[in-house]
């Protein structure tokens, strides 16, 4: 008896390696913005907005001559950054929507594999079980038949023993008694003859004397064979009650031995049904065990979480980016 093995589930979960988040500043985002012929009445304000003089240039036209100013100042490209953000944005969340598809597909792959290869499992311990059961009850079947064989020879033997050792008795009886009856007869034969000749030698035989003689003689005979046969049938009914004693107690001693042997083959299927048990323990705790595994890693794989930008964030921060973006270019 084979007990089925486990099938194999590889985990197959991919090693999902996303590359690091880089900062989505670039140099490109800032540019220069140069501006000339300034005023000097501008020039408060324009210091306060962040540019400064790169030069001073007065006009000669004028008297007395005015002074003008050159200005330069740093700032930000709207329409770079926003496209740089945008496009890092995209490449997040796209990189976390795969990872995430990966994960799914593969739990899902995996868990229907899990149920393929446990219903095949479960197949195989069936007919593994189904061949146990049919070994039993054949080997069941086949005990069973060789005690019915056994029984029935026994009572056959028995039969023929028993009429073969009656009628030995029976013809080991039918002579017995016989010298004894002839013993009586003549006994009884010679008691009247003596009788009858006693009357002879004095002179009292008469036909009625003779008659109540031989009567009297024949009647104690008579009693005395009667006597005889029934001794000779007590001796053989106790004969008979022996000879079924010896029967019965064969009989006892052939059942008993049927029923040691039925023992052993009680014991032997009981065996049978024990190791039978044992698989089962065993494949029952093999597959709670194969199934524990699993649920671990599949529960540690469910509970991850790729985390993508969120396009509220995203779109706050280009709201806020349109929003600044107007004080950037007017001086």
């Amino acid at each position: 008896m084979a007990i089925p093995t486990v099938p194999q589930q590889l985990p197959s979960q991919t090693q999902i390696d996303l590359p690091r988040i880089q900062n989505p500043y670039l140099s490109v985002w800032w540019t220069t913005y140069n501006v000339t012929q300034i005023p000097q009445q501008s020039l408060g304000w324009m210091v306060s907005n962040g540019w400064r003089v790169t030069a001073v240039v007065p006009d000669p036209t004028t008297v007395p001559p005015t002074l003008n100013y050159q200005m330069t100042k740093q700032g930000l490209e709207p329409a770079d950054v926003l496209l740089s953000l945008c496009n890092s944005y995209t490449i997040a969340a796209n990189e976390a929507r795969d990872a995430n598809e990966i994960r799914y597909n593969e739990v899902v792959a995996n868990w229907t594999e899990m149920i393929d290869t446990s219903h095949d499992h479960f197949d195989a311990q069936t007919n593994e079980q189904n061949v146990v059961m049919g070994v039993y009850l054949t080997d069941l079947a086949t005990y069973m038949d060789e005690i019915n064989e056994e029984m029935s020879l026994n009572r056959q033997e028995l039969s023929l023993a028993y009429d073969q050792h009656k009628e030995t008795t029976i013809n080991r009886l039918d002579n017995l008694g016989q010298t004894e009856l002839a013993r009586i007869n003549e006994e009884f034969a010679a008691s009247l003859s003596v009788q009858l000749q006693w009357l002879v030698d004095n002179g009292l035989y008469t036909s009625l004397v003779a008659a109540d003689i031989k009567a009297r003689n024949t009647r104690d005979r008579d009693d005395q064979i009667q006597k005889h046969y029934d001794s000779l049938n007590r001796e053989k009914l106790q004969n008979d009650h022996l000879v079924y004693g010896q029967r019965t107690a064969l009989s006892e001693f052939t059942r008993q031995a049927i029923i040691d042997k039925m023992n052993t083959q009680v014991a032997r299927l009981e065996g049978w049904k024990n190791v039978h048990a044992d698989n089962m323990r065993l494949l029952a705790y093999q597959l709670d065990e194969r199934n524990k595994l699993l649920t671990g890693l599949y529960s540690f794989v469910e509970r991850r979480d790729d985390i993508s930008p969120e396009w509220q964030n995203m779109a706050t921060m280009i709201a806020a980016l349109g929003d600044s973006a107007g004080g950037w270019l007017t001086p």
